[in-house]
């Protein structure tokens, strides 16, 4: 397969390719010579970077700046020549740099590891050890599985032809999978919508009353919202609501105002061209309405919630390139700058005033290709990704 070349200058991406057959493959870009392979991750105003600095290097150069500091601080002179060599010697004998020394050596002395090695071998064959592990596991998977569980999972599905959320194979799927680890997954219907401003009030309101329902007056559950298409970028427009709402302190008790994750597959940002291609591929007609909703809705939304995407690379309804730039706007807007009424205008709020203060969420993208805009029917090859994404143990 050959990979686009167009993207990034930093960081890895990761394609995975969907062939006619059940067969499936994971490739990376031919200007890549890892073997393993990762999304792409932005985050904190710049791509995630490797710091393996080894920790003896680092002494060894704080010895070096030591003796070029004490070295310009001297003159000519043999009195100072004399000073400068006693300084040294003391740096030399530093007891704590040598202790420091003493440990890095331990901790890379062969005889250390194969005492490691030789104790593991021991307790491998000990079985109140092992019994041990085995109890220390579980209450790990314990734990990782309660904190699962205490978000309200939300699946939004893709309206736009008048689908129920049934219909969507992504829905199905996750209740299977979701289902073996007792977590449920809301999917309100947003089918018979006029618009995509009112599927996001639809949403709200749902899952307000999903709270209020299963929470009997306690505290909301964070919200995790999986989308497709149309439904992905009501994910990330409700999501951008509350965001705001509780910036300005217009929502204090928000209706899931905490949103903890979104996790988008094939989301349509630049709806109104998103529209275009779909009335161009599938003959589709939309109401002038439901036309003119689309233009005034944000482009690139802001929101500063980690989000995952999976975008096709044959999409021919959501590019692609929309969403590698929304990615990419976690790092290169990861405030808002004061340039806010052109981008107002552009409609892209991401870089918008209001925003100013505001950090953007890590954002991760991973390309799919060979299924067009079906990227949900590649959800089962993503499996890992999801789960990893959301800290889901395996069943």
């Amino acid at each position: 397969i050959k990979s686009p070349s167009h993207y990034l200058t930093s960081g890895k991406r990761t394609m995975l390719s969907f062939e006619t057959t059940a067969s499936f493959r994971a490739v990376l870009p031919s200007s890549s010579s890892s073997s393993s392979f990762s999304s792409i991750s932005f985050r904190g105003g710049a791509s995630r970077r490797r710091r393996h600095h080894h920790q003896n290097d680092i002494i060894t150069r704080r010895r070096q700046n030591h003796r070029v500091s004490v070295k310009a601080s001297s003159s000519s002179s043999e009195e100072e020549e004399q000073e400068e060599g006693e300084e040294q010697k003391e740096e030399r004998d530093d007891p704590s740099l040598e202790k420091e020394f003493e440990e890095r050596r331990k901790q890379s002395n062969r005889n250390s590891a194969v005492d490691w090695i030789s104790t593991w071998k021991t307790n491998q064959n000990d079985p109140e050890f092992l019994a041990k592990q085995d109890i220390e596991r579980q209450e790990r998977r314990d734990k990782i599985l309660e904190t699962a569980r205490s978000f309200e999972y939300v699946f939004v599905h893709d309206f736009i032809n008048g689908s129920k959320p049934n219909d969507a194979f992504a829905h199905m799927f996750l209740k299977d999978e979701l289902g073996k680890l007792q977590i449920d997954v809301f999917a309100p219907d947003l089918s018979g919508v006029e618009s995509i401003s009112e599927g996001v009030e639809v949403l709200a309101k749902a899952i307000e009353e999903r709270q209020t329902e299963r929470n009997d007056g306690r505290a909301k559950r964070p919200l995790r919202l999986i989308g497709t298409s149309v439904g992905a970028l009501c994910c990330v427009l409700y999501a951008s609501k509350c965001d705001k709402e509780t910036f300005e302190g217009t929502n204090s008790d928000a209706n899931g105002s905490e949103v903890d994750k979104l996790f988008l597959l094939g989301p349509c940002f630049n709806v109104e061209k998103c529209l275009f291609n779909y009335r161009a591929t599938f003959n589709v007609n939309f109401t002038d309405s439901f036309i003119e909703d689309a233009k005034k809705i944000d482009k690139f939304p802001f929101v500063t919630c980690p989000t995952y995407i999976v975008s096709g690379a044959d999409d021919t309804i959501s590019n692609l390139e929309d969403a590698v730039h929304w990615t990419r706007q976690a790092s290169t807007l990861l405030r808002a700058t004061n340039e806010g009424d052109e981008d107002t205008k552009k409609m892209n709020t991401s870089s918008a005033k209001a925003n100013k203060g505001r950090e953007a969420g890590e954002r991760r993208l991973l390309e799919v290709s060979g299924v067009g805009h079906r990227v949900e029917s590649a959800l089962p090859h993503a499996l890992p990704r999801f789960k990893e994404f959301f800290n889901l143990p395996n069943v």
